[in-house]
């Protein structure tokens, strides 16, 4: 234990981005141990349930959960020298830089049954598989309304923000895209999708509108008052906030609602290439599949499991035309640099960031 010890300080040490990662470690309790390394970018109470109950399958496996925000996990990999602790497997909701990094080279294509049975669109040359089904929300203090309406769509939105000036000036929360890989993901699929992208940007810049690390941060900032409004928050963590908290309210705009996957790949200088791939087989399983539904707020993919957080239960919400980001070769327009530096530039203009 001493020597695996030395060796989660070494990775953590060896991370240029180690004051924001967070080391999590599950123990076995068996004498003759393995170790399986996963990398990634949801909150460890939300993969927690997942991974003891995978943990419970396989009990001599000592599991090691190092969390990132999505742009930090990609920018770790590519920083990941011959000497470091490798990963076995990374996950993340950023669609665009863990496309990129599988079209780079970064992943072990890997064959199953079990992959063998997920949709197309779910994954991508037997390399990188969808595990997750994420709607991205509009999140609303209700304490605002006052005598109007929820806003159910964007276009509403912008009204309650025009009704509500004064009451929202420096109390909109966003994502910083210049930071947040998520953020950049979804900002950008509304600037192709969302005939209100223009009038948006415009009013959440013109209202001051705060930045934020990642959704969690945003619906702590909702929780203490600091914002009235959160947009663009993944909804597995939303829904589960709305339920514990019901003066918070989860929309999933009826104009359309966006969706990403959270993906997962085995890293291809895996340290034990068979517990990765025995780990992916149980993250995409009914049975994985039946633990995110049942025991965690995250949402599965797959549509024949049952549960609080599953799919169909999502489906039975009010939504709009549900718009999954495809996970393909367009991913790459989004990583694109010149793209990249023509959004942050109209960003920055509208949020008044200095270059």
């Amino acid at each position: 234990m001493k020597a695996l010890l030395l060796s989660l300080m070494l990775l953590v040490s060896l991370c240029p981005v180690a004051n924001a990662a967070q080391l999590n470690m599950l123990p076995s309790k068996e004498s003759n141990q393995v170790e399986l390394n996963i990398w990634g970018a949801a909150n460890f109470d939300a993969i927690e349930p997942l991974l003891k109950a995978y943990q419970a399958q396989s009990p001599d496996t000592t599991i090691v959960y190092v969390e990132h925000s999505s742009l930090e996990l990609f920018n770790r990999v590519l920083s990941i020298q011959p000497t470091d602790k490798k990963p076995d497997v990374i996950m993340s909701p950023a669609m665009d830089l863990q496309f990129k990094l599988v079209n780079d080279g970064y992943a072990m294509p890997y064959r199953s049954e079990v992959t063998d049975a997920l949709p197309q669109w779910a994954k991508w040359r037997d390399e990188a598989f969808g595990f997750t089904f994420e709607p991205i929300v509009m999140v609303i203090n209700q304490d605002i309304l006052g005598n109007l309406a929820m806003p159910e769509s964007r276009e509403a939105l912008l009204s309650l923000i025009r009704e509500r000036s004064p009451l929202v000036q420096g109390k909109v929360g966003l994502s910083d895209i210049e930071t947040v890989g998520l953020g950049y993901l979804t900002w950008f699929h509304d600037s192709q999708q969302s005939r209100t992208y223009g009038r948006l940007l415009e009013a959440f810049g013109s209202h001051h509108a705060q930045l934020y690390p990642n959704s969690s941060a945003m619906l702590q900032a909702l929780l203490r008052g600091d914002i009235f409004i959160a947009y663009n928050v993944l909804g597995s963590y939303a829904f589960e906030w709305s339920q514990n908290y019901p003066w918070i309210r989860t929309v999933m705009p009826t104009d359309y609602t966006s969706v990403v996957m959270r993906t997962a790949f085995i890293y291809h200088e895996a340290s034990n290439m068979p517990q990765a791939e025995f780990f992916l087989d149980y993250l995409l399983s009914d049975d994985g599949q039946n633990i995110l539904a049942t025991a965690s707020s995250l949402i599965p993919l797959s549509e024949s499991v049952t549960g609080t957080s599953s799919l169909s239960e999502i489906r039975r919400r009010p939504h709009g035309i549900f718009r999954p980001i495809p996970f393909g070769l367009p991913l790459l327009v989004q990583t694109d640099q010149a793209k990249r530096s023509l959004l942050l530039e109209e960003w920055r203009h509208a949020m008044r960031i200095g270059p």
